[in-house]
């Protein structure tokens, strides 16, 4: 079923099997697009690319959770992993707008306070 499946794909995430994980969820995506767990698939394929250093490909991993899932739970995070991902690349523009921008959307998130923290940095 979908939730088992989609357990089995994280644990490969867990595990370091990175490419294993980004071919699984985005299986699982294709299999059950309507799925409540779709905007977290989306998430760990990001976070699958930031682990390999493929900051571009995670940046636009979070730009689908964050376009295709508005109110869903993960668009902090992706957002948060998002403005990391452009610093990576010596896109610090970029990652402070993206900081700003989950400040103003999310103010009672833990990574609105994270984001806060890293723009009195800037």
């Amino acid at each position: 079923g979908e939730s088992e499946t989609y357990d089995r794909v994280l644990e490969y995430y867990k595990d370091g099997q990175y490419e294993k994980a980004i071919a699984g969820f985005q299986n699982f995506v294709k299999s059950y697009p309507q799925s409540d767990l779709a905007d977290n698939a989306h998430f760990w394929i990001g976070e699958c690319h930031r682990a390999t250093k493929n900051y571009e490909e995670a940046i636009l991993a979070y730009q689908k959770v964050i376009n295709g899932y508005p109110k869903g739970n993960k668009v902090p995070a992706a957002m948060l992993q998002q403005a990391f991902a452009f610093e990576k690349i010596n896109d610090k523009t970029t990652a402070n707008l993206v900081f700003k921008k989950l400040v103003k959307n999310f103010p009672q998130t833990r990574e609105a306070e994270i984001a806060s923290k890293r723009l009195s940095q800037n």
